[in-house]
């Protein structure tokens, strides 16, 4: 048995990077953690002495004891990050952390997948600090305890939307590029391509539109204008404004903010001044209330429906349903709740638990029940008088069942408003019957509806509305990247990536350019601080292109940077290097390019590299006079090559993409640039990525460029 306390120290976190896109190690951004351990590597947590292993078994009781302490250290660092990406709500599945090296040295790394680098920091800090005391022996528990708080404080500060983070998951199944530009706000594509989401706020969504929805007097207002039956309400500013309307409109009224969501300060089935009162009370304490006042309103009684509507077609509809509870003849109607909410999907994500708030007491108090009450076995009971999903309701899908009326005149209201994601609020009888016959009542059009409860109904099928939204954004496989080459090697990778820079240039395109030289857009150098990636220059929004030259190490410690690219750029590469080469070909190059491989004849590593790769994919480039028996083999097997020919009647030399059939394409080459040989393979490289892109169709129309302001003149 090792002894701890005086041999080993504590352990050191010696570096910390953050590998973006694809990389070695996954498809997605992964952070690697390296780790001074010293002797600890060969040591298990059950060598700890008593009191440090005590305080590991409540700071993290589901890693085993019996491990080595490096793969302990990888459990609970994975353990305390997915805590951290759940208070974040971000889906994860239990993703594993990979050790980097072997478990005898000193020096491990741990890798895992992050959604967000800085908390998965925090969060190993946190745990590499405990364990390291509980190696010495220490009581780390309150310390690594007041750590976990502060961590998850922050998290929930981060927390994203559950639309958000449906929409986000989303996103990456489609592997659609996207990034925050705060939390809940999605830029998604990139160059030409991006749009944007704010949660479920298309960019396509007028701040006009947006507006009118948000303020529900607007939207009431254009609504009738259009013909389409709201309840009628009256806007109050004071309580006796409120009982004077209460009494103008019926015997039972709603009382809610103006401007709110998720239904923050709305009190229904009100009836008498007390209730009236205290609910504008609650209505007037909201954001913006004092401003824009509060709405008394007619109450509709009836089932409730939400009807979410994309792109003026409505794609899913639920019943809401009041929570309930069924008696046992024993337990009171607050333990009854305190069960309901302890079912396992009312989780805050897909139901919502239910709050004990006035107006679930007032609902009670009708039936003369309180909380004590204790309800017969087997009858149920009714907690709420509406099904308001954020409010504890339950989804029952009714998509199949919508009437063709009903449907029509969802899109109907949605185009009135002009939305193009909405999410509307009904009350009918019966939606499988039209609203001609049975009516409706449209009480709100919400300009950032929910989705996710459409994921996880109670009963019926299961909708993806996230799929549906990003689709009507990306109708196409890729339709959400800009044009990425890579240009990869040791040597004249610049010159290459610049030659390919201006021969897209050259065609009318508008291409960002990153390589050891700077960062540029159409030859104007950028400046993005003192670390510029490929993400920074993708963010212009007329880019059509970009071409990124990097040598094998940076893509071996930094990664890709980006999902995928068009093609790649083969240069040659130092022989120090050339095992680098070999593994990143395997594991990142080969998985991330989806096309060709522009490879020189000569160059021995890179090709070494490919050599599993299928002949049809790769396009040799030669600037030999004659294709000689190597090449020829290559063109029967199916692949391409690109050589010099020298004309006949002694014209001058041509570059010519052949293939088994014949030739492709040819362009002549100056004798200027004959004698600077790098230059014409340079060339010579960017005519094979000219020829793919017309190929396979990388370009649309030529994107706009930004224009320059026009002069003005002082007007006498």
């Amino acid at each position: 048995m090792v002894s701890l306390s005086e041999a080993l120290g504590k352990i050191e976190i010696t570096s910390f990077k953050v590998l973006s896109g694809l990389n070695v190690h996954s498809t997605n951004t992964v952070v690697k953690l390296t780790l001074d351990i010293g002797r600890l590597a060969v040591s298990r947590i059950s060598d700890f002495p008593a009191l440090g292993r005590s305080a590991l078994s409540e700071m993290f009781p589901g890693c085993t004891q019996d491990a080595l302490v490096p793969r302990y250290i990888a459990d609970a660092i994975l353990s305390a990050d997915l805590e951290l990406r759940r208070a974040m709500n971000f889906y994860s599945f239990s993703p594993v952390a990979s050790l980097v090296g072997s478990p005898s040295e000193s020096h491990i790394a741990i890798v895992w997948e992050s959604d967000d680098p800085q908390m998965s920091r925090a969060a190993a800090s946190a745990v590499v600090e405990a364990i390291g005391e509980a190696a010495r022996g220490e009581e780390g528990g309150p310390k690594y305890t007041q750590a976990r708080e502060l961590n998850l404080e922050r998290a929930n500060k981060r927390r994203l939307s559950n639309s958000t983070a449906v929409l986000v998951a989303a996103a990456k199944r489609n592997r659609i590029p996207f990034e925050f530009v705060a939390r809940n706000h999605l830029r998604l594509g990139q160059g030409k391509h991006q749009k944007q989401l704010f949660s479920t706020i298309s960019g396509s969504t007028s701040f006009a539109s947006a507006k009118v929805a948000l303020d529900k007097r607007l939207g009431n207002r254009l609504l009738a204008q259009a013909g389409i039956q709201v309840p009628r309400q009256i806007t109050v500013r004071t309580k006796s404004e409120a009982v004077a309307a209460a009494k103008q409109l019926g015997k039972t009224v709603v009382v809610k903010p103006a401007q709110g969501n998720q239904g923050r300060g709305v009190s229904v089935k009100l009836r008498g001044r007390r209730a009236v009162e205290a609910a504008f009370d609650i209505a007037h304490d909201i954001r913006h209330s004092e401003r824009y006042g509060v709405l008394v309103e007619q109450f509709i009684a009836g089932p409730e429906f939400r009807a979410t509507v994309v792109d003026s077609h409505l794609v899913a509809a639920v019943m809401c349903c009041p929570p309930q509870v069924v008696g046992d003849g024993e337990k009171t109607i607050l333990d009854l709740i305190h069960d309901l909410n302890r079912e396992p999907d009312r989780d805050g994500r897909r139901l919502s638990t239910v709050e004990i708030d006035d107006e679930l007491l007032r609902h009670l108090a009708l039936h003369r029940l309180t909380l004590e009450s204790v309800p017969i076995s087997g009858q149920p009971l009714v907690l709420r008088p509406t099904g308001h999903l954020a409010r504890g309701g339950v989804p029952v899908d009714v998509t199949s069942s919508v009437h063709p009326d009903n449907m029509q005149l969802c899109e109907r209201i949605v185009r009135v408003i002009g939305l193009s994601i909405a999410g509307l609020d009904l009350i009918m009888p019966d939606i499988a019957r039209s609203y001609k016959e049975v009516g409706c009542t449209v009480i709100e059009v919400n300009a950032r509806p929910g989705i996710e409860f459409h994921l996880w109904p109670r009963a019926g099928i299961s909708r993806d509305v996230s799929e549906v939204i990003l689709a009507n954004m990306y109708n196409e496989p890729g339709s959400s990247e800009i044009a990425t080459v890579l240009v990869i090697g040791d040597r004249h990778t610049g010159m290459v990536a610049t030659a390919i820079d201006h021969r897209f240039q050259a065609e009318g395109r508008r291409v960002g350019l990153l390589s050891k030289r700077g960062a540029y857009i159409n030859t104007v150098p950028q400046e993005f601080g003192r670390r510029t990636t490929p993400q920074m220059l993708a963010r212009d929004p007329f880019l059509e292109a970009l071409v990124y030259a990097a040598s094998p190490d940076r893509l071996w410690a930094s990664g890709l940077c980006l999902g995928a690219c068009r093609a790649v750029s083969m240069t040659p590469t130092d022989a120090d290097h050339g095992t680098v080469l070999e593994d990143l070909t395997q594991r990142v190059l080969q998985r991330g390019n989806q096309g060709y491989f522009i490879v020189d004849s000569e160059d021995e590593w890179s090709r070494r590299a490919l050599s599993t790769l299928p002949i049809t994919r790769l396009i040799l480039v030669s600037a030999e006079p004659d294709i000689g028996t190597g090449l020829r083999r290559h063109l029967q097997s199916g692949g391409l090559v690109l050589a010099l020919r020298w004309s006949a009647d002694g014209s001058g030399a041509k570059m010519a993409l052949v293939s088994r059939s014949g030739e492709l394409a040819a362009e002549p080459v100056t004798s200027m640039s004959l004698s600077r040989p790098p230059q014409v393979r340079a060339a010579m490289h960017a005519m094979a990525m000219s020829y793919l892109a017309k190929k396979d169709g990388w370009f649309d129309e030529v994107a706009p460029f930004p224009s320059a302001r026009p002069e003005t003149k002082d007007v006498q």
